[in-house]
C-alpha cells in the first residue's frame, strides 16, 4: 500500500508490507499492521517540521480514524480458498488462468499445476474463472469456512458445437464433461466389432453411415470418403488405414489407449480447419503419466497391444504403444482361404518435456505398417458339353492363376512447442514430417478354349490373356503451422495462425493386358493370330514426380456476448501452386444457452478442397489443372440435457440438427464393385445434400446407450451429359443406430448393438446379345439409377472383470453380426464358363465372433 503526503514541495512515498495470512496469527498481523501505521503517520508529522498545534492534532485525529479503518477492515476472520481450473472434457489442469473475485481487486492465476489460492474474509462472492480458449466463467460460493474447489471450463467449442467424442480419463471415479458425443475407451471398445478401433466407433453416431462393420472409411451427410479431413496431433494423415488391400475392410492405424482427445466435426466447422468439404476429425495424444511408470498389455484373436507410459525425470514423460495383426486366423475361421496372408503392425508415441511452467515440448511419431500377399493359386474348370439348337456340340475349358503382394508404409514426425505467455496468451508451434509408401503387384492368367463342331469340320476360338498391374507411390509432406491466441478480454478473443506445406507426389505406375489369339472359322480355314495390347489407365498420370506447395493463413474471432451468447466469426485463405488457386472461406458459427439444459446453434461457411494425386488433371503445375471443389454449409439446430435427480451422472440429452450442402465445381467419383473410388479429374458437376440427424442418449452409473437417426437425400448432376440429377453413391435415405450397455455389476459389462441402413444407390448394367460378335455385352444403365437391398447388423459383446495377481484384468467376448444377416455390398458383372452374362453378388463379413484378454498394470 503506498501513502502520499503532500507538504508544500516535500513528497514521502511509504510502501506498507503484508505480512503471509498463513504464516501469522489474526492478532499478530492486527499489532504489526497496527505499531507500523502509527509509527508512520508519527514520521511525518516529524519530517515535515514545525507546525501549529492545530494541525498537529489534525494528523493525529487522521492517524486515529485510519487506524480504526485498518483495524475494522484486517478484523475481520479470513477464509482460505483453494482450488484447481480443469478442461471440462479432458480433466487436464489448465496452466496459467485467472481467478478474479467479482467486485474486488482480488485474482491470482494458476500455477504450473493448475492450482489457485485465494484469502478473502468470511462471506459470498462470485469468482470470475478465464482462461484463452475457453468460456469465461462465473462460480458462486459462501465462503464460510476454508474450502477447495475443482473448477471445469469448457472449450469455446464445446458450446459452439458439440465435438468431443473421445475424451481420455484415468480412472473410473474423474467426471467427464457431459457431452452427448463423448466417449471413454471402454465405450469405444464396446462399440467396434472385434478390434477396437476410434474411427469405426463414429459410424454409430449422428451424420455418419458406412454399410459396413468392418471399414474405418466412412461418408459424412452425403459426402465422398475423402472429403473428411483426418488430422493426428495437428498434422493431416492421407491415409491412415490398415488393410488398405481389401477395400471392404479397413482399420485405423490410431491407438485408441494413447489417444488424449477426439473431436468429430460434421459440419460448419470453424476456419482453422481447412482443405475439406464434409467433416473433421481430429485426434490428439495425450502425454504420459508422469508420477508412476503403468502400462496396459491386451491379446486377441486378432491382435496384440501394449501400452507403457511414465515419468522422465522430474519434468518429462512418455507413452509408448505398439501393436501386432494376426488376421490369418480369422480369414482362415470364415474359410476365405489359407493362400491369404494379411498383416500389419504399428508403434507410436509422445514424449514430453517441460521447460518451465506454461512452456511444453513435444515430440510425437506414429509408424504404420501392412503387407498382404496371395499363393499363387491356379483354378481349372473341368470340360463342359452341351448341344445348341443348331445342332453343334460344344466343349470348353478355361483356368486361370493370380499372384499378388502389396506392401505399404506410412510414418508421422511432429516436434511441437506449447508456450502459455500469460492467461490471455497462447502459442503454439509445430513443425512435422509424413511419409506414406506403397508398393502393388498384382499379376492374374487365364485360358479360354472354345470349339464348335459339325458334321465334317471343326473350328475354334482359343485365347491367353494376362493383367499386370504394378504401382510405387510415395506421399511425402513437410508442414510447419504456428497458432497465436489471445484472450483480449474475458468477452473476446481472437485467434490466428499460418500453414505452409512441401509437398512430394512420387507415382509409377503400370496396368496393362495383353491377350494373345488363336481362331479358325468356316469362312476362314487358315489360323488367325492376333495380339492385343490393352492400358485401362490415364496415361497422363501414370508417371508422376510431383513438387509443390501450400500457403494458408486464418483468423478467428471469438464474442463472448453473455455468459450464454458466443459467436465464432472468421475466415481463411488458401492458397495450392499445382493448380495456381487462391481461395477465400468465410466462416460464422453461432450458439445461445437459453436455459442452464437447453442450446440452440447454427453454422454457415464456405469449404474447399483442392485436388489430391488421384485427382489432378495433370501431374505438373498449371492454371488449367483441376480446381478446387466447393461446399458452402448451413446448419441449425438445438439440444436439450436433462439430469435426473441430484445425480450428475444420470442424465438424458436430445439433439436435433439439420443441414443442407450445396457443393459446386464438384469432380464426379464412380465406386466400383470392390469399393474402389474413381475420379472424372474435372470440375464437371454440381451438387447438394440436405436432411437432419437426430440423436438420444440415457446415461446412469450402471446402464447407457443412445439412438442415433439420420435422413439424407444427396445429389448431383454431371454437366454436358444427358441423364441429368441423380443420387451420389453415398445418398444413403435412412441411418439407424442403436446402442446400449448395462454393468449389473463391477464386474461385468454387456452390451447390444444394432446398426440399420437403406440401401446405397448404383449404376446397373443390362446383358445384350451382339449379333455381330456373337457373344453377349453389358451395358451401363443411367447413374446409380437402382439401390443395394437395405443393410442391418447385430453386435453383442460381454466383458468379465477380475484381479490377476493383483492387476486389473478384463475378457471379453465379442460376436459381431450375431445373426449372420447376408448383407451385400455390390454386384459385380462378368461372364461364366459358357460365356454367359452373370451377375454375382458380392457380400459382405458373416458372423464373427471374437475373444480376448486385458491387463492393466
Amino acid at each position: 500500500m503506498l501513502f502520499h503526503l503532500h507538504d508544500g514541495a516535500s513528497v514521502l512515498r511509504i510502501a506498507d508490507t503484508t505480512m503471509s495470512v498463513e504464516n501469522s496469527s489474526r492478532f499478530g498481523r492486527l499489532f504489526h499492521g497496527a505499531s507500523q501505521f502509527m509509527t508512520k503517520a508519527y514520521a511525518v508529522a516529524f519530517i515535515s517540521g514545525p507546525m501549529s498545534t492545530t494541525m498537529r492534532l489534525r494528523i493525529s485525529l487522521l492517524a486515529f480514524l485510519l487506524l480504526g479503518l485498518f483495524v475494522y477492515l484486517h478484523g475481520e476472520e479470513q477464509v482460505i480458498i483453494r482450488g484447481t481450473l480443469r478442461d471440462g472434457a479432458t480433466r487436464e489442469p489448465l496452466v496459467f488462468a485467472t481467478v478474479t473475485v467479482s467486485g474486488t481487486q482480488l485474482g491470482t492465476t494458476t500455477n504450473g499445476k493448475g492450482d489457485f489460492v485465494l484469502t478473502v474474509p468470511k462471506g459470498q462472492y462470485s469468482l470470475h474463472c478465464s482462461f484463452v480458449g475457453y468460456r469465461t466463467q462465473d462460480v458462486v460460493l459462501d465462503a464460510q469456512h476454508a474450502m477447495h474447489l475443482d473448477i471445469a471450463l469448457s472449450a469455446t467449442d464445446v458450446l459452439l458445437q458439440d465435438v468431443t467424442v473421445y475424451a481420455y480419463r484415468e480412472s473410473a471415479g474423474d467426471m467427464i464433461q457431459e457431452n452427448a458425443l463423448t466417449l471413454q475407451s471402454e465405450k469405444i471398445k464396446t462399440t467396434t466389432a472385434v478390434i477396437a478401433d476410434v474411427l469405426r466407433s463414429v459410424q454409430l453416431l449422428p451424420g455418419v453411415s458406412t454399410n459396413n462393420e468392418f471399414s474405418a472409411k466412412f461418408n459424412v451427410r452425403g459426402g465422398n470418403q475423402d472429403e473428411n479431413l483426418v488430422l493426428v496431433n495437428g498434422t493431416q494423415v492421407y491415409d491412415p488405414y490398415h488393410v488398405k488391400e481389401v477395400p471392404n475392410a479397413s482399420i485405423g492405424i490410431m491407438n485408441m489407449e494413447m489417444i488424449r482427445k477426439m473431436d468429430l466435426l460434421t459440419g460448419g466447422f470453424p476456419a482453422r480447419y481447412g482443405d475439406k468439404m464434409s467433416s473433421v476429425v481430429d485426434i490428439e495424444y495425450r502425454e504420459g503419466d508422469r508420477e508412476k511408470a503403468s502400462g496396459s498389455a491386451s491379446l486377441s484373436i486378432t491382435d496384440a497391444d501394449l501400452v507403457a507410459e511414465g515419468p522422465l525425470g522430474e519434468n518429462g514423460s512418455f507413452i509408448l504403444g505398439a501393436r501386432k495383426s494376426y488376421l490369418e486366423c480369422i480369414i482362415k475361421m470364415l474359410d476365405y482361404g489359407s493362400y491369404v496372408h494379411p498383416a500389419f503392425y504399428d508403434v507410436q508415441g509422445v514424449v514430453a518435456y517441460s521447460l518451465a511452467p506454461g512452456q511444453k515440448l513435444l515430440c510425437k511419431f506414429i509408424h504404420a505398417g501392412d503387407s498382404f500377399s496371395e499363393d499363387p493359386t491356379t483354378h481349372v474348370n473341368s470340360p463342359y458339353q452341351w448341344r445348341s439348337s443348331d445342332g453343334l456340340t460344344n466343349t470348353q475349358q478355361t483356368g486361370d492363376s493370380t499372384d499378388n503382394h502389396s506392401q505399404y508404409y506410412s510414418s508421422l514426425f511432429a516436434l511441437q512447442s506449447i508456450n502459455i505467455l500469460s492467461s490471455s496468451t497462447l502459442v503454439k508451434t509445430e513443425f512435422s514430417f509424413y511419409d506414406q509408401r506403397e508398393e502393388e503387384r498384382y499379376w492374374t492368367q487365364y485360358y479360354y478354349h472354345y470349339t464348335g463342331v459339325r458334321p465334317g469340320q471343326v473350328y475354334f476360338y482359343n485365347s491367353l490373356g494376362e493383367q499386370q498391374y504394378h504401382n510405387t507411390l510415395q506421399i511425402r509432406t513437410m508442414e510447419f503451422n504456428s497458432v497465436v491466441d489471445h484472450q483480449l478480454s474475458p468477452l473476446y478473443g481472437i485467434k490466428a495462425g499460418v500453414v505452409y506445406q512441401n509437398i512430394r507426389y512420387y507415382e509409377d505406375q503400370t496396368f496393362q493386358r495383353t491377350i494373345y489369339l488363336w481362331h479358325n472359322t468356316d469362312n476362314y480355314p487358315d489360323t488367325t493370330r492376333a495380339q492385343q495390347i490393352e492400358n485401362p489407365m490415364d496415361w497422363v498420370n501414370n508417371q508422376m514426380n510431383t513438387r509443390s506447395f501450400k500457403a494458408a493463413a486464418f483468423v478467428e474471432n471469438t464474442f463472448q456476448f453473455t455468459e450464454s451468447a458466443i459467436a465464432n466469426i472468421g475466415g481463411r485463405m488458401d492458397y495450392f501452386d499445382l493448380d495456381k488457386e487462391m481461395t477465400v472461406s468465410p466462416r460464422i458459427q453461432l450458439a445461445y444457452r437459453l436455459s442452464p439444459g437447453l442450446t440452440v446453434r447454427g453454422a454457415w461457411g464456405h469449404y474447399y478442397q483442392s485436388p489430391n494425386y488421384r485427382q489432378i488433371t495433370y501431374a505438373v503445375a498449371s492454371d488449367t489443372n483441376a480446381r478446387s471443389q466447393r461446399a458452402i454449409h448451413y446448419t441449425a439446430g438445438f439440444d436439450y440435457t436433462a439430469h435426473i435427480g441430484k445425480d450428475l451422472e444420470k442424465f438424458c440429452k436430445v439433439k436435433l440438427e439439420g443441414f443442407y450442402k450445396k457443393y459446386d465445381q464438384l469432380m464426379n467419383a464412380v465406386q466400383t464393385s470392390d469399393g474402389f473410388l474413381y475420379y472424372s479429374r474435372r470440375n464437371d458437376a454440381v451438387g447438394f445434400a440436405k436432411g437432419f440427424d437426430f440423436y438420444l442418449m440415457y446415461s446412469a452409473p450402471d446402464v447407457s446407450g443412445w439412438v442415433s437417426y439420420g435422413y439424407l437425400i444427396a445429389e448431383q448432376d454431371i454437366l454436358n451429359d444427358t441423364y441429368g440429377w441423380h443420387p451420389r453413391y453415398s445418398d444413403q435415405r435412412h441411418t439407424l443406430s442403436a446402442t446400449g450397455t448395462w454393468e449389473p455389476g463391477r464386474e461385468w459389462s454387456l452390451n447390444l448393438r444394432f446398426v440399420y441402413g437403406s440401401g446405397y444407390p448404383f449404376t446397373p448394367s443390362t446383358a445384350i446379345y451382339d449379333p455381330t460378335r456373337k457373344t453377349w455385352i453389358w451395358i451401363s444403365g443411367a447413374p446409380n439409377s437402382e439401390r443395394l437391398p437395405s443393410y442391418s447388423r447385430t453386435d453383442f459383446r460381454a466383458t468379465k472383470n477380475f484381479s490377476l495377481f493383483g492387476f486389473s484384468t478384463s475378457v471379453f467376448l465379442d460376436v459381431s453380426n450375431i445373426f449372420n444377416v447376408k448383407n451385400l455390398q455390390s454386384y459385380r458383372y462378368s461372364f461364366d464358363g459358357n460365356g454367359m452374362p452373370l451377375r454375382k453378388d458380392q457380400y459382405l463379413w458373416p458372423i464373427i465372433p471374437s475373444i480376448g484378454m486385458s491387463v492393466r498394470m
